[in-house]
């Protein structure tokens, strides 16, 4: 809580001074951070931009932008600080494998709020938690106050339709009645065309892995799919447990692996799309 009562001290001072540091702090031009750069979510009524690394919300307003329950909850997000004074908050989200996060300030009152969780649950929990304590902190009167308990059932109940969702993408794609070649003819070592990122193929007690990067902790079951392509598609479960990022914003390509052969038809590379919205990468067999 030091830096966060230092980032909204400097804040306060440096605005109210015009200048770039402020005495016995660290943190220097804070008000170029949490200054608006560009809008979000327009139209709306009052304020909400993002700066560099901050949300600024002129309250009442919805809050949520870079978290993941804006995505969960079709209806929008809730209008926080209801018949409470119009004040600025400042924020910020964390969405990471295995952890998700909030900070809210408050420059005016000087006051901050700081959630953490260390699992990757069905929504974004304290996005929901900081958002119930900033409105018993601006003393929103009670019939007024969002329901969160409402909206966290919400967005786990749509969380939760992501994994069958994908299992039906996939099975309404695919090709039936292939099979693949002779696993120890995937096995290999596969390196991207910068020589950085390598994939090893290895079969173990009958069955084909992969590891990102070779590495233990990212060993993955490749199961057959179609033809040369397979998935390492795990339950939700399994993906959250070993620290894996799980969503709605990774499609079918995400988790397929095709892989293809040379002239004289044997395995040469593999591709394969890291991310949405992006060519799949080949990676070259060694």
């Amino acid at each position: 809580m030091k830096l966060y009562n230092a980032f909204i001290s400097s804040f306060n001072d440096q605005f109210a001074t015009g200048k770039s540091a402020t005495k016995g702090s660290p943190l220097k031009q804070v008000k170029e951070l949490m200054s608006a750069k560009i809008p979000m979510g327009q139209p709306t009524k009052n304020e909400v931009s993002y700066g560099l690394g901050w949300a600024r919300i002129q309250l009442p307003g919805a809050m949520g932008q870079i978290g993941i329950n804006p995505d969960l909850l079709s209806e929008g997000m809730p209008i926080v600080g209801k018949e409470v004074s119009s004040q600025l908050l400042i924020f910020h989200q964390g969405s990471l494998p295995g952890a998700l996060s909030i900070v809210i300030l408050l420059p005016e009152s000087q006051s901050a709020i700081f959630v953490t969780t260390n699992s990757l649950a069905l929504n974004d929990v304290p996005d929901w938690i900081g958002q119930l304590f900033l409105e018993a902190l601006l003393e929103v009167p009670s019939a007024a106050r969002n329901d969160y308990i409402k909206a966290a059932e919400k967005t786990r109940a749509e969380n939760l339709k992501w994994y069958p969702n994908l299992i039906q993408e996939l099975k309404q794609a695919q090709e039936n009645g292939t099979s693949p070649r002779n696993f120890e003819d995937y096995a290999g070592t596969y390196w991207d065309k910068f020589g950085i990122f390598k994939i090893f193929v290895t079969v173990q007690e009958g069955k084909l892995y992969w590891k990102l990067q070779g590495l233990e902790s990212e060993n993955f079951e490749l199961s057959h799919y179609q033809n040369d392509s397979f998935t390492w598609l795990a339950t939700r479960n399994e993906l959250s447990r070993r620290g894996r990022w799980v969503g709605g914003d990774q499609g079918p390509d995400f988790w397929k692996v095709e892989f293809k052969t040379a002239s004289e038809g044997k395995i040469s590379h593999l591709s394969w799309s890291h991310d949405n919205g992006v060519l799949a990468n080949v990676y070259i067999k060694s």
